[in-house]
Parts: structure tokens; sequence; C-alpha cells
């Protein structure tokens, strides 16, 4: 049970970040559909930075610095350019598939394969907490497992608890009544797609840093996808995302343990691949036609002035 749990934490809190990144473009109208592409190079930047420092810091700097950049450019192409978001966002995953792809056959041919490993090291156990039967391995996870717990009140707090929240929720659902306002809406827009790529980024890293310790190539494996299907799960909400990301990390780790035989079941290893991704779309099929998005959501700016 204790290997679920655990599996459960690992392979769910980089959907969680990323979902939180998801939502707080969408809040604001922006449907960020590169999650995969941003978390590709983020892990890709963090594998390059620590193998070539062996510091775990400076790779989530770096990678944050990186996003961040990506971000703000991913958002003046679909806000100021107004092109198609769902395009733009398929089109940047696999341009980054590919992109990752080759750079780290230049960088392994140049520095070998160690260039793009990451040292092991950054877990951090609560005393008392992480002896807790079953839930005790929530406790005991490498320390970025814990910014991903702390984004969740900091993002909802934000979104919803604050005048900042607001007028960036406002940009997202009352379009017209924002611009009388006196919101710059593609400049909230902008900032928003920024930040989201700077958490996607963030929650790549994640699985180099804190799971596989390398890169390689497609480590995301289509998580930047499932966490959009997280997203809608949770209602566009940072707290609904924790119970849906735990869900879809319970299905990878399902499949993890059925593969490895623990659980006892002779099950097909290819059948059991596609567990996370059907629970995926069966979570989209039944959820989704009861929930709304942003009423702006994807929609393009009219007005892109300020």
């Amino acid at each position: 049970m204790e290997n679920i749990v655990n599996g459960t934490v690992v392979l769910g809190t980089p959907l969680l970040i990323a979902a939180i990144a998801g939502i707080v473009a969408e809040r604001t109208g922006v449907l960020n559909v590169g999650l995969e592409g941003f978390m590709l190079w983020g892990a890709f930047t963090a594998a390059w930075v620590a193998g070539g420092t062996g510091s775990i810091a400076a790779a989530v700097i770096v990678v944050l610095a990186a996003g961040l950049v990506l971000g703000a450019l991913f958002g003046w192409i679909v806000v100021y350019l107004r092109a198609d978001q769902i395009a733009v966002g398929i089109a940047f995953n696999i341009f980054m598939l590919g992109g990752t792809t080759y750079a780290a056959t230049l960088v392994t041919e140049a520095g070998g394969r160690e260039a793009l490993g990451a040292p092991r090291g950054g877990s951090l156990a609560i005393p008392g907490l992480e002896a807790i039967p079953w839930l005790g391995p929530v406790f005991d996870q490498h320390w970025l497992s814990y910014v991903g717990y702390a984004l969740v009140p900091v993002a909802f707090v934000v979104l919803f608890r604050t005048g900042l929240g607001i007028r960036a929720r406002a940009c997202g659902e009352h379009t017209f009544g924002a611009q009388a306002a006196g919101l710059a809406i593609a400049r909230w827009r902008l900032g928003a797609t920024a930040i989201s790529g700077f958490l996607a980024a963030l929650a790549g890293s994640y699985l180099v840093l804190a799971s596989a310790h390398q890169f390689v190539n497609d480590i995301s494996a289509g998580k930047g996808y499932i966490a959009l299907a997280v997203i809608i799960l949770a209602r566009w909400n940072p707290l609904g995302a924790v119970a849906a990301a735990a869900l879809f990390g319970v299905a990878q780790a399902l499949d993890f343990e059925v593969q490895g035989g623990l659980l006892g079941l002779d099950l097909p290893g290819e059948l059991v691949q596609t567990l996370p991704y059907v629970a995926t779309i069966l979570a989209v099929t039944l959820v989704g036609r009861r929930v709304s998005p942003p009423a702006e959501d994807g929609r393009p700016l009219m007005v892109t002035k300020g």
C-alpha cells in the first residue's frame, strides 16, 4: 500500500503543478494546450544544467527563468498575434518533442550520457508525519513535492481571495466589463501565460530532478495532456486539482505495480500501460459535459491595445 501511496505522490505531483499552470492561464482566457511542450523543455533544461553544474538549485533557477521567457513568447503569439490557441499549443508540443530529442542527442554526443543526468538527493522527511502508517510516504518526498503542495493554497488564495485574482478572472469571464473597468486585458493574459509557462516548466523539471534523475526522450509521455484533463476534472480550481491529480497518479502507480507483478495480476503489459490514458478519457467524458470553463477560455482577444 505504501508503494502505491508513494507512487501516487511522485507521479501525481507533476500533474498537479502543470494543472495549476494551466488554471492560471485559463482563468484569464488563454487555453494553454502547450503544457506538454513546457514540461519537456523544463525537463531537458533541468537535466542539462544539473548535469553540467551538479546543482539542483541552479537547475531549478534556470528552468524557471527559461519557462517564464518561453511562456511570455507563447503568450505574445496567442494574445497579441491572436493565433489559434489550440493549433499553436499542439504545434508547440510537437516542436518541443523534436527539439528536445535533437538537443539531447547533441549534448550526449558532446558530453556523454552523464551530461543529462541529475544528481540524486533533495529528499525531505517531516519528523513524526513520515512514520504514519500508509500515509507516511506523503511526508517523505523530494522538496519539489512540497513546493507543489504549497502552490495549491497559494494559487487558490490569489485567484479567489484577492483583488489581483478578481481582475485576472474578470479577463477570462467578462472581457467587455473588464475593458470598461480599464483593465489592460492583453497584458493580464500575457502575464498569466508567462506564469503558466514558468510553472509548467517547473513541473517538467520535477520529472528529472525528483523522479527519473536523467532526461530521456519524451520523458513527459503525455502528462501535459493529462494535466488538461485534471483541470477539467478540478473545475478550474486549484483545490480540486489535488484530488484530480491524485486520481491520475493512482492510475499510473497501479500501472507500475501491475507491470512489476506486485499485485499478483497477470495482465498484458501493453494493456496495463493504457490505464492512465483510459482513465483520462473516462474522466473527461463523464465529468466534462457537466462543467463549464471560463467564458472567454480559448477565445482570441478582439481588442489588444494596452
